[in-house]
């Protein structure tokens, strides 16, 4: 799936591919779903806010805004 996140602490958004890493695909991010920011949104529905803790210790909050599958994406249909 390829997901879209708004981070609350900037408001910036991120579009990354939810997937295995060494998976890369074009000039989409992966992310794998054991990863902080990938666990975390998991089963999110658009809208849904979660929050996770980063390597560091830090907590970030995000709210997933998009949620589509790969070739969806590809097609440049949402």
């Amino acid at each position: 799936m390829v997901l879209t996140v708004r981070y609350h602490d900037t408001g910036d958004t991120e579009t990354f591919l939810l997937g295995a890493r060494g998976a890369e695909h074009g000039d989409i991010e992966v992310y794998s779903p054991r990863s902080p920011l990938g666990a975390a949104v998991t089963g999110a529905l658009p809208g849904e806010q979660r929050s996770f803790t980063l390597p560091g210790g830090a907590p970030l909050t995000v709210t997933l805004v998009d949620a589509v599958p790969y070739d969806v994406h590809l097609a440049g249909v949402s």
